[in-house]
């Protein structure tokens, strides 16, 4: 029947139909809105603004139809004219499949109403249900696009927040608008943080499906994490450790994730702006690491001391030097000094400074238990040595 009609016949009926549709509209857009209450379970969740916020939409969907079925809107248009002009808020707390309900509900109603509009005439009222199917599909593609769209600038835009947070935990020039910016990037500030530094592994793309799987691994964890690739090193920044957690023991699930050799966790740090100093530890221990042997696959900054000092940083001794001078007596600091410097034996330190053994092994054991460094490891022996020294430096 529709070839039959000639196009200047069916032009002045879709004329008809689109005025009579014009009259109707705020009509229609009322009872879609009822209806979209009494049908959508989760549309009575909505806050109130975001309910206003939906008859909005309605009638950008109705008005939409109406310049489309008239010819007045190209179907290119729907996307701007119906999701980019609706209220952000409620773009953001509808998903697409509540959004394309939404729409769907507004266009039965003009469907059901096809009677009202057209009357008894037969080709209207086909013209209409075939425009009214047509339409559907269309804004359902362009509700897609939208969502994958605003998908993509989010993902996007959160991944230039999380490189601005990174780059100011490793730079050390941040301030208050990185807690801000990591909160927005919906980072975790609680608990504790530290940071991985380690091999990237042998390609790019490796690399960048590792740099997600760290983030995949924290999830699982209950952690978070900030992963950024500098040149030849692999960063992790991870936070939501809680206290009762070693970093060793929340290290551990990350390090498979990184190229081969020794992954440098630096030490706690308990808010995101000293987050820095354990940067700092974890890449000066990474870049001093081709100065010891082989060490295991996860070694902390602490254990690096000694070659850090002799590669440069001369100042990561201080904490040590500080515990000597300030929780160490004078009389241990000496029987330290005495046996790791000349004698090399308990039995030879305590002939020398005319006390009992068993004097030299307490003296020794206290500084083990206020440091963390055992006078008698090789590595430690060498990071209290050159702490020694360091004392007597700053003392002259």
């Amino acid at each position: 029947m529709a070839r039959s009609i000639t196009p200047e016949r069916l032009a002045a009926e879709r004329a008809v139909l689109a005025r009579k549709l014009q009259r109707m509209s705020s009509e229609l857009t009322s009872i879609a809105v009822r209806r979209m209450d009494d049908t959508l379970p989760w549309f009575k969740a909505l806050a109130a603004r975001e309910r206003a916020s939906v008859g909005t939409l309605a009638q950008l969907g109705v008005t939409s139809f109406i310049g489309w079925f008239s010819g007045t809107l190209e179907s290119t248009s729907l996307t701007e004219r119906i999701f980019s002009s609706a209220p952000r808020e409620l773009a953001d707390a509808l998903t697409l499949e509540q959004t394309v309900e939404l729409v769907r509900t507004t266009i039965a109603v003009v469907e059901d109403s096809i009677q009202s509009i057209a009357g008894d005439n037969d080709l209207r009222q086909a013209e209409l249900r075939e425009s009214l199917l047509r339409y559907s599909s269309e804004v359902a593609f362009a509700a897609a696009n939208v969502y994958a769209q605003r998908a993509e600038n989010r993902g996007a835009w959160d991944a230039r927040l999380q490189a601005l947070v990174l780059d100011a935990i490793l730079t050390g020039e941040g301030d208050d608008t990185v807690e801000a910016r990591a909160a927005a990037a919906g980072w975790k500030l609680e608990g504790g943080i530290f940071v991985l530094v380690g091999p990237v592994p042998t390609t790019r793309l490796a690399a960048e499906v590792h740099a997600a799987q760290i983030q995949r691994t924290a999830r699982q964890a209950s952690l978070d994490a900030l992963v950024g690739i500098q040149s030849d090193r692999l960063v992790a920044v991870v936070s939501g450790v809680p206290d009762t957690m070693s970093i060793a023991d929340a290290a551990k699930p990350f390090v498979g994730h990184f190229g081969q050799g020794s992954v440098v966790a630096g030490p706690m740090a308990t808010t995101l702006l000293e987050a820095h100093a354990s940067a700092f530890e974890a890449m000066s221990g990474y870049r001093a690491l081709e100065l010891v042997d082989p060490p295991s696959r996860l070694v902390m900054a602490h254990d690096l001391i000694a070659a850090r000092v002799v590669n440069g940083d001369v100042d990561a001794v201080d904490p040590i030097v500080e515990v000597l001078k300030e929780h160490i007596r004078e009389d241990v600091r000496a029987t330290l000094a005495n046996y790791l410097e000349k004698t090399g034996s308990i039995e030879a330190c305590a002939r020398a400074l005319f006390i009992h053994v068993n004097t030299v092994r307490y003296r020794l054991k206290r500084v083990h238990e206020v440091t963390g460094l055992d006078p008698f490891d090789p590595a430690d022996a060498m990071t209290l040595r050159i702490a020694l020294m360091q004392a007597r430096k700053l003392a002259n």
